[in-house]
C-alpha cells in the first residue's frame, strides 16, 4: 500500500500543468436591445384585371425572385372580351370592303357622265350630282378605314389584357403578406401581396428615453440573429427624436453591411456599447468550478489556490472576470482532482 501511495504521488508531481499570465484590460461595458429585421422598402402588387385568382404558387415567408409567378387570375372576362374584339373588327372589315365598292361604283360613274357631259349629254346639275356622290362615297371609306383602326386597337388592348392576367414579381424579395386567396375577387388596383425588398433589409429598435444618450449616429453595432446564430455588423443609422407618448420610447434605426440570410422579421438583439470598465483577463480555459463555486486555480508559491471570480463578459477567446489583480499566473484545463493547497 506504500508503494502504490509512493508511486501516485510521483506520477502527481511529474504531471506538467499549462499556465497562462491573467492581463488588467479596459473592457467595453455592452447593453442589449431588442430588435427586428424589416425591409424599407415594401411593394404592394396588384392586377389590372377584375376577375378570380385562378393560381397562387407562393406562400407568406417565401422568398421570391424578379419575374417569379406570384398569383394567376382567371381570363374568362378576357376571353369574352376578346370574342366580342374580334366580332367588332371582321364588322368593321367588311364594312371598309363595302364602302370600298361603293366607292369603286361611284367612281365608275363619275367618269361614265364626266364625259357624258363633255359631249353635253348630261346637265351639268346631274354631273355635279355624281360628282357629289363619289366624294360622299370616298369619306364613306375614310370613316370605314377609321373604325378599322379603332377595331384593331381595342383587340389589341384585350390582348394585352392577358399579360396582367399572370402577375410576376417585380423584384427580388419576401412575400410578407397575402391579402387574398384562391377563389377570391380582385380588383383592378388592389394589393394581393406584399413584399418586401431583400435588398433594402434595416432593423429597428424601441429605446426608454433614459437610454438614448448611449445611441449616436454612425456608432458600430453588432446586431445578434438568434435564428441564424449570426452577428452581423452594423451602424446606427437613424434616431427619430420625437419618443412615444404612449410608451416614451424612442425608434433607433441600423443599417447593414451585410444581409445575407435575413429576412424581414427576424428576432434580433442589438449590443450597443455604453461605457468601459476595468477587468482581468484570464483564457476561458482557466475557469473551473469547485462546490459549484466559479475560480480560477493560481500559481501560490508552488501550491494551487482557488481564486472565486465573478465573470463580466466574454473578450475573444478570454474572459472578463473581477477577483483577481492581475499577473496571476493561472492553471488552464485544472483537472477535477486539482483542490486548494496541492502542491504544484
Amino acid at each position: 500500500m506504500k508503494k502504490l501511495l509512493a508511486i501516485t504521488l510521483s506520477v502527481a508531481s511529474l504531471f506538467a500543468y499549462e499556465f497562462a499570465v491573467s492581463k488588467q484590460a479596459d473592457i467595453n461595458i455592452t447593453k442589449d436591445y431588442v430588435a427586428n429585421i424589416y425591409s424599407k422598402n415594401k411593394i404592394m402588387v396588384a392586377t389590372r384585371l377584375m376577375g378570380f385568382i385562378k393560381k397562387m404558387p407562393v406562400e407568406e415567408g417565401d422568398i421570391v425572385k424578379k419575374g417569379q409567378l406570384l398569383f394567376e387570375v382567371d381570363p374568362s372576362d378576357i376571353n369574352s372580351m376578346l370574342n366580342q374584339a374580334q366580332g367588332a373588327l371582321l364588322q368593321a372589315k367588311s364594312g371598309v370592303l363595302m364602302a370600298e365598292m361603293a366607292y369603286a361604283d361611284a367612281l365608275k360613274d363619275y367618269y361614265r357622265f364626266k364625259d357624258l357631259y363633255s359631249k353635253g349629254a348630261v346637265s351639268k346639275r346631274t354631273f355635279e350630282k355624281m360628282t357629289l356622290m363619289k366624294n360622299i362615297r370616298k369619306q364613306q371609306v375614310d370613316m370605314a378605314k377609321g373604325m378599322l383602326k379603332q377595331a384593331e386597337a381595342a383587340l389589341a388592348r384585350v390582348k394585352a389584357q392577358y399579360k396582367y392576367a399572370k402577375v410576376l414579381s417585380p423584384i427580388n424579395g419576401v412575400v410578407t403578406r397575402k391579402l387574398k386567396k384562391v377563389a377570391e375577387m380582385t380588383l383592378p388596383g388592389y394589393p394581393v401581396i406584399i413584399l418586401s425588398d431583400l435588398n433594402s433589409l434595416r432593423a429597428k429598435s424601441f429605446v426608454n428615453a433614459s437610454d438614448i444618450d448611449y445611441f449616436k449616429l454612425g456608432m458600430p453595432v453588432d446586431i445578434y440573429v438568434p435564428a441564424l446564430k449570426k452577428t452581423y455588423h452594423a451602424k446606427i443609422s437613424t434616431i427619430i427624436p420625437s419618443a412615444d407618448p404612449a410608451t416614451h420610447s424612442f425608434v433607433i434605426k441600423y443599417s447593414f453591411k451585410n444581409t445575407k440570410g435575413l429576412i424581414p422579421g427576424m428576432y434580433a438583439k442589438a449590443k450597443i456599447v455604453v461605457g468601459k470598465e476595468k477587468a482581468i483577463l484570464v483564457p476561458f480555459a482557466a475557469l473551473t468550478t469547485r462546490e459549484g463555486i466559479v475560480g480560477v486555480f493560481v500559481d501560490n508559491n508552488g501550491y494551487a489556490k482557488f481564486v472565486p471570480v465573478k465573470q463580466i463578459a466574454q473578450v475573444g477567446s478570454n474572459i472578463a472576470v473581477k477577483g483577481l489583480q492581475g499577473g496571476e499566473r493561472v492553471i488552464l484545463y485544472p483537472p477535477a482532482n486539482l483542490v486548494d493547497g496541492q502542491k504544484l
